[in-house]
């Protein structure tokens, strides 16, 4: 263990640990993004997934059309199953979340966007896996977050991810839902 000698008065001489984890946020939120979708929304996803299955269906492609419909299955059991709240928290060594740790060396860089009714906060690792790691956090937290972790780690407008501006620019242009 490394102590520092820090001198504050003349005689008063007190060591401080640098091992020491110090908490500079913490707070609990939901595990993952979460909208409760009504009725028409799921209806027309059914809709629009048993016409594509009719042209995958003369393709003679019966594996996608299943693998399609567990698809959906998985959305909607995601859907209708509200998150439990979980504990975040972030210190000078890292990221808490859960009951899973990744250190401050392991991240590239975060950005902060909206998904489904949440906002969250999307961290970019060093690792194969997780490649990125999504926290949700309260939108009045947002500028705290911003000041403590762009300290650490570079922050991003948006996502660097091509799937992400593909899927953004397809929920622009053909939206399943009536804008509010």
């Amino acid at each position: 263990m490394t102590k520092k000698k820090v001198k504050k008065d003349k005689d008063d001489i007190t060591y401080i640990d640098n091992n020491l984890e110090k908490s500079l946020f913490e707070w609990e939120q939901a595990e993952r993004p979460y909208k409760k979708r009504d009725k028409n929304y799921w209806l027309t996803m059914i809709v629009l997934l048993i016409l594509v299955s009719v042209i995958f269906f003369y393709m003679k492609e019966f594996l996608l059309i299943v693998a399609l419909f567990s698809g959906l299955f998985l959305y909607y059991s995601l859907s209708a199953i509200t998150p439990q709240n979980i504990y975040y928290k972030i210190t000078n060594r890292g990221v808490y979340y859960g009951g899973s740790r990744i250190e401050w060396v392991l991240l590239n860089r975060f950005w902060i966007k909206q998904n489904l009714d949440s906002c969250v906060l999307y961290f970019d690792t060093n690792l194969r896996f997780p490649r990125q790691i999504s926290v949700i956090i309260n939108e009045k937290d947002i500028d705290t977050l911003k000041k403590i972790i762009s300290r650490r780690i570079p922050m991003l407008e948006d996502s660097p991810e091509f799937v992400d501006k593909v899927t953004k620019w397809v929920g622009k242009k053909f939206p399943l839902e009536p804008k509010k």
